[in-house]
């Protein structure tokens, strides 16, 4: 589980982004709205604090001053959008220990915190190790405890035996009982604990806490020294130990003699440097700069500054060194990452300046306090100007910004230098030197403000010519409102469906069509868009965008939206436009209005049903006289049969029974003949709903044969070639007996009237996969070329009494059926007339 950091600004946004970026990187948060809620609520034992400088109420630096005068030590990093030096250089005195501007840099963020929390860690390592040596050191005797004491300040046996006015074997009988009671294995170790314990070199003095203090009472008897004689760290080492540098301390033989715990940790690397050189233990040093410093400072005895790289630990120190009575102090800092920063920065300088060059983008600089503007020679000379020929203040920039654009200009610059905005944008056109205008695009922020008002120093920003995408733009909208137009004139309106979303964007034209306001938005989800459609249209409309989509196809598809109590038809065309890595795919297309055609061709398609109606009733009507004939032998037969049993039963012979039954049965198929008889011409007649559905062709065209009466039984009838393959097809058994018998009444009228004997043959075979073909032959005088096409038109006809209706109904029923139809002459001189319909 990493750290807590605690969160305190007094904007939402730049808390919840702040959170929720740490939060990615696993780092717990806690965020709080005001310093004053901070105080009041944080845990101030746990993590760091990542503190917003200007905050309403009391600021980042006032929180620093509360958390000081409550002593508390939590490591902090001030964050602000408004800084400057002199702010960083009074939160670092207050003991912020970074200072991060806004917009923070998600690397550099993370590595203040990481710092922060190194700190409070290395903070927490020295207070465990402080509670962990007071209590092996409270275990000591007085006199264990001297010893020790003897110890840190380097005397030997023989001296602490002196200094005690004991004997070496006393000494060394307490040494042993002192490195027992410690846990120690070694020397430096039982030092180390008597440092971190805070006790100071036998003969100082000291001021030990109250664990040890008592703990070094002596028993009565013990020929111990008055505590007096046992003095308190100096202060000036107990600074050293509290300062945030690494210090160190040499004597004249470049001994090292003391090293605060900072200085331990930094280049001690787990080794004890005290009382070895400085060149024996960091060899790699020798001759660089820092060892030439360091004797010049020890042989003139003045102070030194400066920076180096120390190999040895592999980095680079920043490093103060002033002399003293017992050789020198060295006080120093790690640089290395403010270094590799500086080095980032000046790369990203030149990667800047590269990436200005290679843009055209110019740049410039803009002193608030004295209005002067410094531009970069490629912006001025991009403006057609030589160098110095533009004055450098901000009066002349405004004589160049066209005057109707200054207004936005200026309000935009007085938002961002008042602090209102983060950074500073705006479009505006600037005169070139030749009279024309450019149009620029200008992008910068406030880089200095005053340390105690916050005003604005300075200011830099880059400057963008933007002049081909104005155009462009003003070339888009001309398009827009030309297209517009045409929608208006045309009634088309445009689409655009997002496929990862499933949004659709509607433009007005559109909007209206689906029964929706102009005016309303152009966004629509998927369960909007389909709330527009009829009920009977959803899935299918849905199923065929769905396929188009699959397929990678165009879109064809006509649906009805709903509109109160009217419905408005509506053809939509499209096509794919395929995603890109940045741009998901997307549909895009055309709206049509078809309300009026798709009327009138519903009105088209009653009248042609009504014309079928009436072609099957006047089909009927001509034959009306076959059908009386027809139904005369039925009735004949069965007044014969009835009249018969009649005789029989008056004549009283009861006992002659078959012939009665047979009689009556012949009378019962006599009726089911004439029943059939009639039933057909019902259905022919009748005005019911076309209903495609599985049928026998066969069945069909028998029906049809035997409706055509005694006709199609003179000479030498109809012949019927029905290859099984092709019996079982889909079709509206009605609509295809009425084209056959059409057919086949045209065949018998040619026949007749040619003279000839008449030979007509209907044959049914497999055309495709899923048609079988009709076929109509006869061998009357066939179709002139010329006639084979207008013969199926409307009021075409080469009857004196015809009414040039019946092929073309016949070719209209064959196509509602998906099928086609056709004439072609024969090898006997007639004619073939031919259609396909679905097979099952």
């Amino acid at each position: 589980m990493l750290p807590l950091v605690h969160i305190v600004d007094d904007d939402v946004h730049v808390r919840a982004a702040t959170s929720y970026l740490l939060a990615s990187h696993g780092f717990p948060t806690e965020v709080y709205a005001s310093a004053e809620e901070f105080l009041d609520q944080a845990n101030l034992e746990r993590g760091c604090v990542l503190l917003d400088l200007r905050m309403p109420g009391l600021d980042g630096l006032g929180t620093m001053v509360r958390l000081a005068a409550r002593r508390v030590t939590i490591p902090t990093i001030m964050m602000t959008g408004h800084g400057d030096l002199g702010t960083a250089v009074q939160a670092m005195k207050l003991g912020a220990i970074d200072f991060i501007e806004k917009p923070y840099q998600e690397e550099q963020l993370l590595a203040a915190i990481t710092r922060a929390l190194d700190l409070r860690a290395q903070e927490r390592r020295r207070t465990e190790g402080r509670s962990d040596a007071l209590a092996r050191t409270a275990k000591l005797s007085p006199r264990e405890l001297q010893v020790l004491q003897g110890l840190v300040g380097g005397l030997s046996n023989k001296g602490i035996a002196r200094r005690l006015e004991l004997s070496p074997r006393t000494v060394e009988m307490h040494r042993a009982r002192m490195m027992e009671d410690l846990g120690c294995g070694s020397l430096s170790e039982a030092v180390r604990i008597a440092i971190d314990a805070g006790l100071s070199p036998l003969g100082a003095k000291c001021s030990e806490p109250a664990g040890i203090r008592a703990a070094m009472l002596p028993p009565p008897g013990d020929p111990c020294p008055k505590l007096s004689t046992i003095e308190p760290v100096p202060p000036a080492e107990e600074l050293l130990e509290g300062a945030i540098d690494c210090i160190f301390l040499l004597d004249d033989a470049w001994r090292f003699t003391y090293l605060n715990r900072n200085a331990v940790e930094k280049i001690g690397r787990g080794r004890d440097l005290r009382g070895t050189i400085i060149w024996d233990s960091f060899p790699l040093a020798i001759d660089t700069l820092g060892w030439a410093e360091l004797h010049r400072s020890a042989a003139e005895r003045t102070l030194g500054r400066f920076e180096f790289f120390e190999p040895d630990v592999d980095c680079w120190f920043d490093v103060n060194v002033r002399p003293v009575a017992s050789g020198l102090q060295v006080a120093f800092r790690d640089i290395t990452a403010e270094r590799q920063t500086n080095v980032a920065l000046q790369m990203s300088e030149e990667t800047l300046r590269m990436a200005l060059e290679a843009t055209g983008d110019g740049a410039w600089d803009w002193n608030i306090e004295t209005g002067k503007i410094t531009m970069s020679g490629r912006f001025v000379q991009h403006l057609g100007y030589a160098p110095g020929e533009l004055r450098d203040d901000i009066d002349a920039v405004r004589e160049l910004v066209h005057a109707d654009d200054w207004r936005v200009l200026d309000e935009r610059l007085r938002d961002h230098l008042s602090g209102k905005s983060d950074t500073f944008a705006c479009e505006y056109r600037f005169r070139r030197r030749d009279g024309s205008w450019c149009w620029n695009f200008d992008r910068g922020r406030v880089v200095a403000r005053d340390a105690l008002s916050g005003a604005p120093l300075r200011m830099v920003g880059t400057a963008c010519d933007v002049s081909d995408r104005k155009a462009a733009e003003a070339r888009a909208r001309e398009a827009l409102e030309r297209l517009a137009l045409a929608q208006g004139n045309s009634g088309a309106g445009t689409w655009d469906l997002d496929l990862e979303t499933y949004r659709l964007q509607l433009c007005p034209r559109s909007l209206e069509m689906h029964g929706l306001s102009p005016d309303g938005p152009t966004e629509l989800s998927d369960e909007q868009w389909r709330a527009c459609l009829h009920p009977d249209d959803v899935a299918s409309t849905r199923e065929a965008l769905d396929t188009a989509v699959r397929t990678k196809t165009g879109l064809s598809i006509r649906y009805r939206t709903v509109m109160g109590q009217k419905c408005k038809w509506v053809h939509g065309l499209g096509s794919l436009v395929p995603g890109s890595r940045d741009q998901a795919a997307r549909f895009v297309g055309l709206n049509l209005d078809v309300t009026d055609s798709m009327e009138a061709e519903c009105a088209l398609q009653r009248m042609q049903s009504e014309i079928v109606h009436l072609s099957r009733v006047s089909a009927m009507g001509a034959l009306a006289t076959t059908l009386a004939h027809e139904l005369n032998q039925p009735l004949t037969a069965i007044t014969g049969f009835v009249g018969g049993v009649r005789r029989y039963v008056e004549a009283g012979e009861p006992n002659d029974r078959p012939s009665a039954l047979e009689a009556i049965e012949g009378a019962e198929r006599g009726v089911h003949y004439a029943a059939e008889i009639v039933r057909r011409l019902r259905e022919q007649t009748s005005d019911a709903v076309p209903e495609r559905k599985p049928d026998s062709l066969s069945a069909t065209i028998s029906e049809a044969v035997q409706l055509c009466g005694p006709r199609g039984k003179g000479r030498h009838g109809i012949d019927l070639e029905i290859d099984e393959a092709a019996d079982r097809v889909v079709i509206d058994r009605i609509q295809i007996e009425q084209v056959l018998l059409n057919l086949l009444r045209n065949a018998i009228d040619v026949c007749e009237t040619s003279g000839s004997t008449k030979q007509i043959v209907v044959s049914a075979v497999p055309f495709t996969e899923s048609m079988a073909l009709v076929r109509v032959s006869d061998n009357g005088g066939g179709v002139p070329d010329l006639l084979k096409d207008e013969i199926f038109k409307v009021s075409f006809t080469t009857k004196p009494q015809g009414m040039g209706l019946g092929l073309s109904i016949c070719r209209t029923i064959v196509e509602n059926h998906g099928g086609e139809m056709w004439v072609e002459n024969n090898q006997s001189g007639g004619a073939d007339f031919c259609f396909t319909v679905p097979c099952q």
